[in-house]
C-alpha cells in the first residue's frame, strides 16, 4: 500500500510546465508548404490511404505500429524496442524537426504522444487541419512512395507521459485532499461520460470518480475541415475544467486514443499532462475500483 501511495505522490509531484504556448508544436499548411525540404514529414494512417494520396515527401507510419493489445486491453503503447524499430525503419532518426499529419486528428495526435513518450516530443509538431485542410487549400499531393533510408531512433523514455492504473487508483483515493491541484480529464463524449450510451456493452457504464468531462472533439472548430481552436478558446475550455499552471493533469478516454488529443492540447498550451493509457477500458475491468455516473 505504501508503495502504491508513493507512486501516486511521485506523479502528483511532477514538475509543472510553464503556462506559455508552445507554438512550435502546431504548424500551418502554408508554413509546411514553404518548409517541405527542411522537415521530416510523416503521414500517420493506413497504407491504402497513403498510396491513394499523401503530401509529397511524406513517409508512412501505420496505425498498427503505434498501438498494441496488452492483457486484453486495446490501443496500448507497444514495447519501446518495437516503437524504436518502427520509427527507425521510417527513417526518422534522432535529429531534425518532425511534422506529423493524418486524415483525422486522432492518429496524428496519438503519434505525437508516442514520440513525446519516446523523448522526441520537443522536436515534433502536428499539421493543423491535417491532410483534409492541405487538400482544401489546393496544395499538391502525391502517390509516389517516399524513398527513405532507415535511420536509428533512440528512445529517451519520458515516464512522466504515462500514468499506470495503480497510480490512478491511488490518486482517486486522495483526490479530495489534492483539490484543484489534481485534475482528471475524461476525453470521451458527454454521453459516454454519463454512462448512458445506448446499444453498447461497456460494462459498468460511467466514469472514474472525480473526473471532469472535456470531450476530445471540443478542441476543434466545427465544419468539414477540423482545425484546433484558437489559444484563447482552448484556455477557456480547460479553465472551466480547473486546469491551471499549478495543476497536475491526468487524461483518459475509452482506450487512450481520444485522450491523446487532450494530452497534445495541454502540452501545446504549456500545461502538465500525463495519459492513463489503459483508460476506462482497463478501469472498468477492475471490480475493486469505484465508478461514478
Amino acid at each position: 500500500m505504501k508503495k502504491l501511495l508513493l507512486i501516486a505522490l511521485m506523479i502528483f509531484a511532477l514538475p509543472i510546465a510553464a503556462q506559455s504556448l508552445r507554438r512550435d508544436m502546431l504548424v500551418s499548411a502554408d508554413w509546411l508548404a514553404e518548409n517541405l525540404d527542411n522537415v521530416i514529414l510523416v503521414d500517420v494512417g493506413e497504407r491504402a490511404e497513403y498510396d491513394a494520396a499523401h503530401i509529397p515527401g511524406a513517409r508512412l507510419i501505420e496505425r498498427e505500429q503505434l498501438v498494441t493489445v496488452r492483457n486484453g486491453i486495446p490501443n496500448e503503447l507497444p514495447a519501446v524496442a518495437d516503437l524504436e524499430a518502427a520509427f527507425t525503419e521510417a527513417g526518422i532518426g534522432n535529429r531534425g524537426r518532425i511534422v506529423l499529419y493524418g486524415r483525422d486528428q486522432l492518429l496524428a495526435a496519438r503519434a505525437w504522444f508516442t514520440l513525446d513518450y519516446l523523448g522526441h516530443g520537443s522536436r515534433t509538431a502536428l499539421l493543423d487541419g491535417g491532410l483534409p485542410h492541405w487538400i482544401a487549400l489546393g496544395k499538391p499531393v502525391s502517390t509516389e512512395t517516399a524513398a527513405v533510408r532507415p535511420e536509428p531512433l533512440q528512445a529517451r523514455v519520458n515516464q512522466n507521459a504515462v500514468t499506470p492504473f495503480k497510480a490512478v487508483r491511488e490518486l482517486v483515493r486522495f483526490l479530495e485532499v489534492m483539490g484543484d491541484s489534481l485534475v482528471i480529464i475524461d476525453a470521451r463524449s458527454p454521453v459516454q461520460f454519463r454512462g448512458k450510451e445506448p446499444g453498447r456493452d461497456i460494462g459498468r457504464a460511467g466514469h472514474i470518480p472525480g473526473a471532469v468531462n472535456v470531450a476530445w472533439d471540443d478542441n476543434f472548430t466545427l465544419g468539414e475541415v477540423s482545425r484546433f481552436l484558437p489559444e484563447r478558446e482552448l484556455r477557456e475550455l480547460y479553465k472551466d475544467a480547473k486546469v491551471s499552471s499549478q495543476s497536475t493533469n491526468v487524461v483518459y478516454c475509452r482506450t487512450g486514443m481520444e485522450a491523446s488529443v487532450t494530452y497534445f492540447v495541454l502540452r501545446y498550451l504549456g500545461y502538465d499532462a500525463s495519459l492513463y493509457d489503459g483508460s476506462y477500458y482497463e478501469w472498468n475491468r477492475q471490480e475493486a475500483v469505484p465508478v461514478a455516473k
